[in-house]
């Protein structure tokens, strides 16, 4: 059993708030609580995981804050806290680290002492858990970066950081599903479109793992054009954990 709170944030708005801070395991936790709870309680219109919360949206014309509530304790109440899954989803996502795409490279290379070439294989070996989709539609907040590579984000946010970019901000790491303001620091681009309004397509959730591997700048344009064309697919597979 973890501490939690139930804590109104609107008329029809509730964020259940567990302890603050950025870890797995409280995560997948909080994931789990998630699919019971659109599951098995009524009258809810949207439930949103974060790092640390869920906020639940619900329609107050049919129950009151009181009975949802009452609900949801219910549901958390009897979870069990101590199972753990031994599997999970792992994606490989394709990354050129060519200077053209990796605009802080340098700067990430210096900051941690170490060749470009180490850096690269030090980032793309990792798997990056998927702990919320957030900020834009489809960006996926993703942890850990290695303490070593894990340069602050930049002081003054660039104006526009490309669709694609693979960017790392101390211990958490993402990727720009679409050209965007932004602050981080830029370490790769994978070819891949992420999100396209009028082609919208699931290729990652909440709880999946990442894995970047590194491609070249000839295969990027050739993936590229692959997957404009519906003709290029990521690979992914379980893995224990």
């Amino acid at each position: 059993m973890i501490e939690y709170d139930c804590v109104p944030v609107g008329e029809q708005t509730i964020l259940i708030h567990f302890e603050e801070k950025i870890d797995i395991t409280e995560n997948l936790i909080i994931h789990k609580l998630t699919k019971i709870i659109s599951n098995k309680i009524p009258y809810i219109t949207a439930v949103t995981p974060a790092y640390c919360s869920i906020m639940i949206n619900f329609d107050v014309f049919k129950i009151t804050f009181r009975e949802i509530v009452e609900q949801l304790k219910t549901v958390i109440n009897n979870f069990d806290f101590s199972q753990e899954d031994a599997r999970a989803k792992i994606i490989e996502v394709p990354v050129c680290y060519d200077r053209e795409f990796a605009i802080d490279i340098e700067e990430i290379a210096s900051f941690a002492h170490m060749s470009i070439a180490n850096l690269i294989e030090l980032h793309s070996k990792v798997n990056y858990f998927i702990y919320m989709l957030g900020f834009m539609p489809y960006y996926p907040y993703l942890g850990t970066t290695p303490d070593r590579i894990g340069m602050p984000r930049l002081e003054s946010p660039r104006a526009k950081v490309p669709a694609g970019s693979v960017a790392l901000a101390g211990k958490q790491a993402g990727i720009y599903p679409v050209e965007s303001p932004g602050g981080w620091r830029i370490i790769g681009r994978t070819p891949i479109e992420l999100y396209n309004p009028r082609n919208p397509r699931t290729r990652y959730e909440a709880g999946d793992y990442l894995h970047f591997y590194p491609i070249s700048k000839t295969d990027f344009y050739r993936i590229k054009d692959l997957d404009i064309k519906g003709g290029f697919k990521m690979n992914e597979h379980m893995e224990s954990i």
